[in-house]
């Protein structure tokens, strides 16, 4: 087993006096300033978007996936806008520009981390329609989507760390929190909700990279909008790493009954509930497609 050497963090000073990080894109502030005013310019919303190639670039990787199941590509930024609504850009730039901004360096890192958070989050999704069809599901997509942000944390400024977490998770088929708590190392979900204070990210993305956990699902009840939230969260989570990770029988297991509890369902409930979730894996394969 790697000696580690110890981490201690100062919420007060982490991202701003050491392992610092740089300002959002002024273009996020800029299409939110435009969204929340009287009078909605769109054409000021695609000028903003189009002064950054690269977010050109990405919203049409990500529009043309088979997420949104179009039946022909979209090649201009305007009928992009058009067709995903100005509330729904916003997120989509918001996601981008915070994972362009923490900039890590490792692709193969980061195709793992849009793989598992578009996996996440379409189970999430899919989930609260069945479950907890007044959320908002917009709000849910982008909260998934960002939800495990403080594993790039971890690996931007704790390089060794996290390959040491990484590596013992999939040694022992476990979860990655898991391995944190083995090595009593801070949760990524710790410095995730850091970063979200950072930055001033809204409170549903702070509340899914704090909450996300298996062990965070048992208090994650459905007796108030929070508790409905977190639950979709933890459960899109848990479902797409169960169906994706190479997990020991004995972690699959508890997975497997929390998850049971969670919803109030069946073995044999949970195994269709399973299927379904697989099968939401061909749209996954087909995003990552397009990512790449």
């Amino acid at each position: 087993m790697t000696q580690l050497p110890p981490i201690e963090i100062n919420p007060d000073t982490f991202l701003k006096q050491h392992c610092t990080l740089p300002a959002l894109p002024m273009v996020v502030n800029k299409i939110q300033e435009v969204i929340r005013g009287d009078n909605v310019d769109i054409q000021k919303v695609i000028d903003l978007i189009s002064g950054d190639p690269s977010l050109v670039a990405q919203i049409f990787k990500v529009v043309n996936s088979g997420y949104y199941g179009l039946p022909r590509e979209i090649t201009k930024i305007q009928f992009a806008i058009a067709f995903l609504g100005l509330n729904e850009v916003y997120r989509m730039v918001l996601s981008l520009a915070v994972i362009n901004t923490i900039a890590v360096d490792s692709k193969e890192e980061l195709n793992n981390f849009w793989f598992h958070s578009f996996y996440s989050a379409i189970c999430a999704k899919h989930l609260a329609k069945k479950y907890e069809p007044q959320l908002s599901f917009e709000e849910l997509w982008s909260a998934a989507i960002l939800h495990d942000i403080g594993k790039l944390v971890y690996l931007k400024f704790y390089t060794e760390h996290y390959k040491e977490l990484r590596n013992y998770s999939n040694e022992n088929g476990c979860l990655f929190s898991q391995a944190e708590d083995f090595y009593s190392l801070p949760a990524s979900a710790y410095l995730g909700g850091l970063l979200c204070d950072h930055w001033r990210l809204p409170n549903q993305i702070k509340e899914a990279c704090m909450h996300h956990t298996l062990k965070d699902l048992p208090s994650a009840t459905p007796d108030s909008p929070t508790g409905a939230f977190r639950r979709m969260i933890c459960l899109g989570n848990l479902m797409s790493t169960l169906s994706s990770d190479d997990l020991k029988e004995e972690t699959k297991h508890d997975i497997a009954g929390a998850i049971t509890a969670s919803l109030g369902c069946s073995d044999s409930d949970f195994l269709a509930i399973m299927g379904e979730i697989y099968d939401l894996r061909i749209e996954v394969d087909q995003f990552m497609g397009q990512l790449n």
